[in-house]
């Protein structure tokens, strides 16, 4: 009777739904791709591990999951998102696929927020989150090295063991970045140590992949720590800072305009950025067919709206073999206009927006507010530049840990009240 008593207990749910939470996220990071245990694991058990979360929550929260006054905006939002999601996948050009792809990226993303951000409201548990970011970082950074050291760089499956392509493997980086960070600003030397370490490793995986879009993000990141940072500098500095800044902004688009003018689209490697190109026009295009609710995510049509395109680019003849093969406009800000509409896509930037303005505020309202917290933002900001170059959120890790991220985000709300209550929450 004790034990059930205990399970019926709002507090011990709200810690069993908190480490539900990251176990669904262990498994989400380090245990979804096929070539550890994806294909191992059927649809039922995968729905079970992103669900569980979010029942605890009901039970520990109870009615407050839907009714909680300081999060009704976002609850809102959340569930209008969730809704257009399934009108969304059974209006699809190919419902059949798409349903597959939008249960996913709702179960493990949006349903993850609304769970985090109920459950991640403490100082505790956010140093347990930034905990386990630092964990995942160093099996990620651990296993993705050894294998590069034992198979070389262009052997099969290196860089591909937890998300399947190099360019997610730099976000998630990014993503678990907050652990390492959390402990460099310890005050404990062996947590400084270990932070630095995990630093280090993420930016060898960084640079042994190769990847200039990863590196331009973290390049992005510097920038926007500086201009903060600036604030706190001489006036001079300052100067010196903003100078140098816009210096970089006026000589970056001229010297990308003469590159882009010198390649030659017949050569493979310069093809690639011209399709990119191309693949703006010819969102827009495919947009026109369903401005509002979209063509489903991920329905794999793209190449049925090639018949009426007129090509910009006419000298780039492989794009339509390059959109029939790849199915994708390599940019998450393009597919969520075209392939989940724009009521939902404006919902769901509302949504990240509300989050992050009352984030912003909170912190500013605390007087004990750190670089943590600040450093936060930066993740977001690297996050979204990243988004820029590929369809992010469909890589289930990367999609979890995005929303994760948010969701304690959405929790310093609840910090705040608990601040100026005097009565910090668990």
């Amino acid at each position: 009777m004790r034990f059930l008593s205990n399970l019926t207990d709002p507090a011990c749910l709200n810690n069993l739904a908190f480490y539900a939470l990251l176990g669904s996220g262990a498994y989400l990071v380090l245990l979804w791709s096929p070539h550890v245990l994806g294909d191992y694991c059927c649809l039922t058990v995968e729905i079970l591990i992103y669900t569980v979360p979010w029942l605890l929550v009901c039970l520990a929260c109870r009615s407050r999951v839907v009714t909680a006054k300081e999060y009704r905006l976002e609850i809102i939002l959340v569930i209008s998102i969730l809704l257009l999601g399934v009108l969304n996948a059974f209006l699809s050009d190919n419902p059949v696929r798409s349903v597959k792809t939008m249960r996913t990226f709702l179960l493990t993303g949006v349903l993850a927020l609304w769970s985090s951000m109920f459950l991640v409201t403490g100082q505790r548990r956010r140093e347990g989150f930034d905990w386990f970011c630092g964990g995942c970082l160093a099996v990620i950074t651990g296993a993705e090295i050894i294998t590069y050291i034992i198979r070389g760089a262009y052997a099969p499956g290196v860089f591909q063991i937890f998300t399947l392509h190099a360019i997610p493997l730099g976000t998630l980086i990014i993503l678990l970045s907050t652990g390492p960070v959390r402990l460099i600003l310890s005050k404990n030397s062996a947590g400084k140590s270990v932070g630095w370490l995990l630093v280090l490793a993420g930016g060898i995986l960084v640079f042994l992949t190769h990847k200039r879009g990863t590196l331009i993000v973290l390049a992005a990141m510097l920038v926007a720590s500086l201009i903060y940072h600036g604030r706190r500098l001489a006036r001079r500095q300052r100067y010196l800072i903003f100078a140098m800044l816009l210096v970089i902004a006026l000589v970056i688009p001229l010297q990308a305009k003469r590159m882009i003018a010198r390649l030659d689209p017949n050569v493979p490697r310069y093809g690639s950025l011209y399709q990119r190109l191309e693949l703006y026009p010819f969102a827009f295009h495919v947009w026109k067919t369903h401005p509002l609710m979209g063509i489903g995510l991920r329905p794999y049509t793209h190449d049925l709206y090639l018949k009426d395109y007129q090509q910009r680019n006419k000298d780039l003849r492989e794009f339509p073999q390059a959109v029939a093969k790849l199915q994708t406009f390599d940019s998450m800000a393009l597919t969520a206009l075209v392939e989940l509409g724009t009521v939902m896509t404006l919902l769901y930037l509302s949504l990240i927006l509300l989050i992050i303005i009352r984030y912003v505020r909170a912190v500013r309202s605390l007087e004990v507010s750190s670089l943590m917290d600040w450093y936060r933002l930066l993740v977001l900001i690297g996050f979204a530049c990243h988004s820029l170059t590929y369809d992010s959120l469909l890589f289930p890790p990367v999609n979890w840990l995005f929303h994760v991220q948010l969701g304690v985000m959405a929790g310093y709300y609840l910090r705040r009240d608990a601040y100026l209550r005097h009565s910090p929450p668990v």
